[in-house]
């Protein structure tokens, strides 16, 4: 293992907090009860700088190997990105982004907050809990930090979720290369060569 050569942070303990809250308040994260239809409420702010378009809730580009992804707009406006495509939602309207397409969303108001939720399948809310809980805090102590997110670190957080980055070129072979690119560079090298994990106790609690 050569974990000497892995990109470390100072990790913020957000782990049971609820909701947990990023980039110096203007953005946060809230999970809904088991029982409830969505299993996450985001809070972003507008969109009036780049700033704010790279709030640790944006996601790049990505999709899903085996989860339909529903979200529901609670006040505001999202847009999303859907295969290339540009769709905007408003208050009480929804968007279902089926299995395996590339996708991403953000606040399409320069002036209003967003306040989105969404769900991926219900009988996985555990998992993506843990997922969501892990990526968004390691993306703002990298912010806090001042230091870039590590790709390998990245890689092995969504390996886990079943989350792929969507790679450019002819979708059917993106999609190969980015579930390799998951498994050799978040599997291999990020966890048994440079020793990170695909979930830290600092982030994230178990159920008990």
């Amino acid at each position: 293992m050569l974990s000497f050569l892995a990109k470390r942070v100072p990790r913020t303990t957000t782990a049971g907090l609820n909701p947990v809250i990023f980039d110096n308040g203007r953005s946060s994260i809230e999970f809904n009860s088991p029982n409830a239809q969505y299993l996450v409420i985001n809070r972003w702010p507008p969109a009036s700088s780049e700033a704010n378009q790279n709030i640790a809730l944006r996601p790049p580009i990505h999709w899903h190997r085996y989860q339909t992804e529903v979200f529901h707009i609670i006040s505001g406006s999202a847009q999303f990105t859907y295969n290339g495509q540009e769709i905007i939602k408003t208050k009480d309207q929804s968007m279902i982004i089926p299995t395996q397409t590339f996708h991403t969303f953000c606040n399409a108001s320069t002036t209003e907050e967003l306040v989105i939720e969404f769900v991926l399948e219900p009988q996985w809310k555990d998992r993506d809990e843990r997922f969501f809980r892990n990526v968004q805090s390691y993306r703002d102590d990298c912010r806090a930090a001042g230091v870039s997110r590590s790709l390998p670190q990245v890689l092995l957080f969504n390996y886990f979720g079943g989350v792929v980055l969507a790679l450019p070129g002819p979708p059917a072979i993106a999609r190969f290369l980015g579930i390799l690119m998951n498994y050799f560079g978040g599997v291999i090298l990020g966890k048994y060569i440079l020793g990170y994990k695909e979930s830290y106790p600092e982030y994230y609690k178990a159920k008990t």
